[in-house]
């Protein structure tokens, strides 16, 4: 059994971490946005394009649910997709009120780019250390897996195949 000293320090870690990186990702944006070349990585955008790159043809309010956003700011994303011709926006055949919301080609390419880049950040670590970190994620990782077998069966095999998917593209 792990020492419970150690665990609140590597938690602690884990926290820290997303921390910085959200708020590094933050400062990041913020600097390609004075330069009008924003990014879309990790931010709303950038959610959306990975969202329908896995599970393309999607109405807004399904890409609001499954983004935990709320359905205005995911209409705001959306439209500014839809300027930079990254997505299409189409009644849905079946129900008039549904807005579907589709990549175009260049959408498909940006998501594809934007999701296969390596973070910065992980240029610090050597060769070992970068095995110790992907065997240290895979142990956490699969412990997540079967915490959300546990709790949500039904959707279990959809989210393990988005990753899966995800992952096919980052390797490819």
């Amino acid at each position: 059994m792990p020492n419970l000293t150690k665990q609140k320090n590597a938690a602690g870690k884990l926290i820290e971490f997303g921390m910085v990186s959200h708020t590094a990702d933050e400062v990041a944006h913020r600097t390609h946005a004075d330069k009008g070349d924003r990014p879309l990585r990790f931010q709303g955008q950038g959610k959306i394009l990975l969202a329908l790159s896995q599970d393309d043809g999607l109405s807004q309010k399904e890409l609001a649910t499954r983004l935990n956003l709320a359905v205005q700011s995911t209409a705001e994303f959306v439209n500014k997709l839809v300027k930079k011709q990254l997505v299409t926006k189409e009644k849905s055949t079946t129900d008039r009120r549904k807005t579907i919301i589709r990549l175009t080609d260049l959408g498909r390419k940006t998501a594809a780019t934007e999701t296969s880049k390596v973070p910065a950040y992980l240029d610090s670590l050597t060769d070992t250390e970068l095995e110790q970190l992907t065997t240290i994620l895979t142990k956490i990782n699969n412990n997540l897996y079967d915490e959300i077998d546990a709790m949500t069966p039904a959707q279990s095999n959809k989210f393990k195949a988005t990753v899966a998917d995800h992952l096919r593209d980052w390797f490819m």
